[in-house]
């Protein structure tokens, strides 16, 4: 067993199939019914966003919940209702569907659902409407906020349909965007197991994917080269922003606007919501990442390559027998040797 192969196996042991996993979406149709059937909402069609949409679902690490993006783009104008009316009314309708019932978040209304006792899986029902709803081509608008007296409630520009196709369309279709997805996967892995899921201490999934859509260089039979450049690419766009008296160090940021081509507000930034102090803890995990791969690289033996990644990415990353490795090298017999010539 090869290296790449390792990191294939590890990529289909952590990729969330979402037909495997078919309670997500089966929570997810029977929510949408209930919101249609109740006759308190207009109409609305839905939409697969998120890591759903992008095909890049990661399975969960033991502390974290599965969960599913929905896109709710209700057939009115913006003008028609205030960022919070159409929220409040998913959330009432919602309120006793589960144990945990529904919770207005800033972006979406969360549905919890326990199992072993547990929270387990969640789905987001995130709220859109048209600038122009005779024309579905026209500015669509997110429901920013958790109350209406907040400051931070508005209709927020968005283009959810765009910032899928951008980076479904991103790499060219067959193994260029098999190795991109397995990329971005085995980054999502990573930063499950290195970050705090509390607060905003983990760097946005969605950042590390824009990072990825446009910088991902395909590298033939070598995701460890590919993942060790696309890692030394996101270092690169650290900027050194304050000295932190308290802390003693320098602090830095990465800031990566949404695209242009899209929609959105002009100054929404992917990783907006994690502080100077939790950036700079990024630059120095992500660092440390890319000296790791490169250690990797450079250790001659598969088997120990192999642990050294496991290490890294927990323990869904195959050690393979050494056995294995050393009864393929032994069994192999150079065709000069068996002719008894010599090239």
């Amino acid at each position: 067993m090869s290296v790449q192969t390792e990191f294939k196996a590890f990529s289909d042991r952590i990729k969330l199939d979402y037909d495997v996993r078919s309670e997500l979406a089966s929570k997810r149709d029977i929510l949408i019914q209930k919101l249609r059937d109740s006759g308190d909402l207009p109409g609305f069609d839905k939409y697969d966003q998120g890591s759903y949409g992008m095909h890049l679902g990661t399975e969960p690490v033991e502390d974290r919940e599965y969960d599913i993006d929905v896109g709710l783009r209700f057939n009115v104008n913006k003008s028609d209702y205030t960022p919070m009316q159409l929220k409040e009314t998913i959330c009432n309708i919602l309120e006793n569907h589960t144990e945990y019932g529904a919770k207005i978040k800033k972006p979406c209304v969360t549905v919890t659902y326990k199992k072993n006792g547990e929270p387990s899986y969640h789905v987001d029902l995130v709220v859109y409407t048209y600038d122009d709803k005779t024309d579905t081509q026209s500015q669509m608008y997110l429901a920013r906020g958790k109350n209406k007296d907040s400051d931070e409630t508005c209709w927020e520009k968005s283009d959810p349909v765009g910032l899928v196709n951008y980076i479904n369309d991103a790499v060219e279709k067959g193994e260029e965007r098999d190795q991109f997805r397995r990329c971005i996967r085995y980054l999502k892995r990573w930063k499950n197991i290195r970050f705090s899921s509390n607060g905003h201490a983990e760097p946005a999934s969605i950042g590390i994917t824009l990072i990825a859509a446009d910088y991902f260089e395909y590298i033939k039979d070598d995701d460890l080269s590919a993942l060790k450049k696309l890692t030394d690419k996101i270092i690169s766009l650290f900027e050194k922003k304050t000295y932190d008296l308290e802390g003693g160090r320098w602090l830095y940021r990465l800031t990566y606007p949404m695209p242009d081509s899209l929609n959105f507000e002009s100054n929404t930034d992917a990783f907006g919501k994690m502080t100077d102090i939790q950036m700079t803890d990024f630059k120095d995990k992500i660092e440390k990442l890319y000296r790791d791969l490169q250690n990797v690289e450079k250790e001659p033996d598969e088997v120990e390559q192999c642990s050294m990644l496991q290490k890294i990415f927990g323990d869904d990353f195959n050690i393979p027998e050494s056995d294995s490795v050393s009864k393929k090298q032994f069994n192999y017999i150079p065709a000069s040797s068996a002719s008894g010539g010599s090239l």
